[in-house]
């Protein structure tokens, strides 16, 4: 065993731990017993792992100790210990999505991306937390319960990859695997002060993962699977593990995305997205962004705090939500369903019961001209990227908020409040941050600004153009470089 303590090795970045189990100073079972152990100790503060496969990852582990000992060939996770957001198909656990009727359902095989990491090399030990359906920025549900935050146990995690960060901020697992559509893996990140990476739609399979239910393989809009981790070097080794997709590489094809525009933070072209003319922002939280623009600045990169893409914010909003609530009533039961529908009845116009329910009705016409209206914004987008090489934007208006977890239905989110400003918005425009990048398609890379907000972190999306995910990751290296980066909850 390293002469070092147990608990700052598990907090140590997947990047430094691979190097010390490739330099044999540790292996691979001892560096898993290290996080299962810590689990025992640590997870009922958080309650972020909610199932675990410890004999089966044992099993895995000293498979791998004694292929490095034969001199077999080392892969890019070989021997990290990870967990999964359960939302994934993982062979021999339960896939369950937060949901009672999936509680017994366990998959076969892997889901795609999973199956990508488990033959990178990486130990599959564990499953974390979300809300029912990964349909909610709190991660709560009635099979495991609540997720607390690391830093505020009285603060949610986000959701749905709110078990994911929480994991690692709490030092429970190296890397962790998770997904987005409405900011499930942004907000997360952002409220536990870690990093994560929405790659480009269509990137990554989501085959596998839940929604759709079980058994559905056709990759939905919006949907993406992504990874986080307590450093932007970490998100992108496992970003090209499991990028690509099943149909591209059963055709031969070869994917290669665009190099990194710059190398350097003095050659970035950065403009900053951050008041509340368009969508609300706690005064508190746009000031750690701010900051983060004027170290930018002081550093030498090109800060431009009045560029703004050439959409309609409002109308960009109405488009995503179109899209957002049809792909989920279309995968809702019958009785959720009509519950929205219904609420949306006697809703006034403009609200979000009545935009929610007329998305879940929506006709096919109309989803087609949603998204005609949806790729209008990928080009608009794309003539902003042509002056910018990022956009810095708040994640959410808010940064981790008190539980709100008395009602854990869908429509509960029409009457829950934020408080902003000394004053309340309504819950779900938690959705428009998000939605501002995920409408069209784009890649956004949450990392920490380096600043708190009370005792919880401060994040930012590093928005880039379509297709300009090592962008988007090269400058969240850079920016870690020169300023810091993730930072330990106290007291954990």
């Amino acid at each position: 065993m390293i002469g070092m303590s147990t608990d700052d090795l598990c907090y140590f970045t997947a990047t430094h731990q691979k190097a010390l189990l490739a330099s044999r100073r540790i292996s691979t079972l001892e560096l898993l017993e290290l996080h299962l152990d810590r689990v025992k100790r640590v997870n009922p503060s958080c309650n972020a792992v909610v199932a675990l496969d410890e004999e089966g990852a044992r099993r895995q582990a000293r498979a791998i100790d004694e292929g490095m000992a034969r001199g077999e060939k080392v892969h890019a996770l070989h021997g990290l210990p990870m967990t999964i957001k359960d939302s994934f198909a993982v062979a021999g656990m339960a896939a369950t999505c937060g949901l009672e009727e999936l509680r017994d359902y366990r998959p076969r095989e892997d889901a795609v991306a999973v199956s990508k990491v488990r033959a990178a090399g990486a130990v599959i030990f564990g499953k974390t937390n979300l809300p029912a359906r990964a349909a909610d920025h709190q991660s709560c549900n009635t099979l495991f319960g609540l997720t607390r935050n690391p830093w505020d146990g009285e603060r949610t995690v986000g959701g749905s990859s709110g078990g994911s960060a929480a994991a690692l901020a709490a030092g429970l697992t190296s890397l962790e695997l998770g997904s987005d559509i409405g900011g499930s893996i942004r907000v997360p990140a952002h409220f536990c002060g870690v990093y994560g990476h929405k790659p480009s739609h269509g990137l990554v399979s989501t085959e596998g993962h839940i929604p759709p239910p079980p058994g559905h393989s056709a990759p939905k809009e919006l949907g993406v699977a992504g990874p986080l981790a307590r450093s932007a070097s970490d998100l992108e080794l496992l970003f090209d593990v499991v990028l690509g997709t099943p149909d591209l590489e059963a055709a031969g094809a070869a994917l290669r995305l665009p190099a990194a525009r710059h190398d350097d933070l003095r050659s970035f072209r950065v403009a900053v997205w951050n008041d509340a003319q368009a969508y609300p922002l706690d005064d508190a939280y746009a000031a750690t962004i701010e900051g983060l623009a004027d170290d930018l600045a002081r550093l030498g990169a090109k800060v431009n705090r009045q560029a703004r893409p050439p959409i309609d914010a409002a109308a960009s909003y109405d488009v995503y939500l179109q899209t957002l609530f049809g792909i989920i009533g279309g995968g809702l039961p019958p009785q959720a369903r009509e519950g929205l529908l219904a609420a949306g009845e006697t809703a006034e116009s403009g609200g979000y019961p009545r935009r929610v329910a007329d998305a879940v009705r929506q006709s096919l016409s109309q989803h087609f001209a949603a998204t005609e209206a949806r790729h209008q914004l990928y080009r608009a987008w794309g003539r902003f990227f042509a002056d910018y090489d990022v956009l810095l934007c708040p994640v959410t208006p808010t940064v981790a908020f008190p539980h709100d977890i008395e009602r854990l239905d869908l429509a509960a989110q029409f009457t829950r409040r934020l408080k902003v400003n000394g004053g309340t918005i309504p819950y779900m425009d938690n959705l428009a941050w998000p939605g501002l990048v995920t409408v069209a398609n784009l890649p956004a890379t949450a990392i920490p600004t380096g600043r708190r907000v009370g005792r919880v972190p401060a994040g930012v999306q590093v928005v880039g153009p379509y297709l300009g995910d090592r962008t988007t990751l090269r400058f969240a290296q850079l920016v870690e470089q020169a300023l810091g980066g993730f930072a330990r909850p106290p007291g954990i």
